[in-house]
């Protein structure tokens, strides 16, 4: 019997199958009372010609450095699924215990995800009581509101948000996912903090946010697991955890744990 009291959502930014970020998934993993059934879901990255070497990476990452098995669900592309295979991907996410997914595109993530028996099952892993682990771009896929990475950065759309899987909302939170917060890629040329759009691009996006909205960023090679049922957000990793809202922010390190209060709701 499946516990009826809600699970974990575990949101990391870089550094997923890193050294760094093994004590995150050792604390998840430890809240299971049965042994791990874990998988990972390539989809985020299902349009990337080496989505296949992500999954391997995966396996050898949980072998290596966690000492667990774990099990690539291939789902790349809904549009050449039928809704018996799609039905087939959301048992095998039923069957799981620890559920982990990661780079790639985050509206390529929900466009493939969004009102399928996928997104139902994500739901129920964290209402009954299991553990979804999602990174960098799945992390945002997960948001009431979605950044739109590829298309800012990449081919310069105006400012706007996506609606996304909202799998938080059942437990109220409304909520932009930023992984990236302080990501330096582009030196001194060009901010690509705040998940690659950059201060001037934030601001622009913050303000098309409803009032009862929150961004949570998340520093690169950290980490932060939500614990549904106790409502609290414990931070992992190298970096910070920021809760922003209407443009004032508060910041958690390694080891703080906050409430669901700092959310302002």
């Amino acid at each position: 019997m499946m516990s009826k009291t809600p699970g974990t959502l575990t949101l990391m930014s870089s550094g997923e199958m890193s050294a760094r970020l093994s004590a995150a998934h050792r604390a998840v993993m430890a809240r299971l009372r049965e042994p791990l059934r874990a998988i990972f879901l390539d989809t985020p990255a299902g349009f990337q010609e080496n989505a296949d070497e992500l999954g391997k990476k995966a396996v050898e990452y949980f072998n290596h450095n966690l000492q667990q098995e774990l099990s690539v669900v291939s789902f790349k592309a809904r549009r050449f699924a039928s809704p018996e295979q799609l039905q087939a991907v959301a048992d095998q996410i039923g069957a799981s215990n620890y559920i982990f997914a990661g780079p790639g595109s985050p509206t390529y993530a929900v466009r493939n995800w969004i009102d399928s028996p996928i997104h139902t099952a994500f739901h129920a892993t964290l209402s009954e009581g299991r553990h979804l682990v999602l990174a960098s771009s799945a992390a945002i896929a997960a948001s009431r509101h979605v950044v739109p990475v590829y298309e800012l950065y990449k081919a310069g759309h105006d400012p706007y948000w996506v609606d996304g899987l909202d799998l938080l909302g059942p437990f109220g939170l409304e909520l932009a996912i930023a992984p990236h917060w302080n990501n330096s890629e582009g030196g001194t040329a060009f901010d690509t903090r705040y998940c690659f759009i950059g201060k001037r691009r934030l601001k622009e996006m913050e303000s098309l946010l409803p009032e009862s909205a929150a961004i949570l960023g998340i520093d690169e090679n950290t980490a932060c697991v939500l614990d549904l049922a106790a409502r609290t957000g414990e931070v992992y990793g190298s970096g910070r955890v920021v809760v922003r809202r209407g443009g004032q922010e508060k910041a958690f390190s390694a080891g703080k744990t906050f409430g669901w209060e700092e959310f302002g709701r």
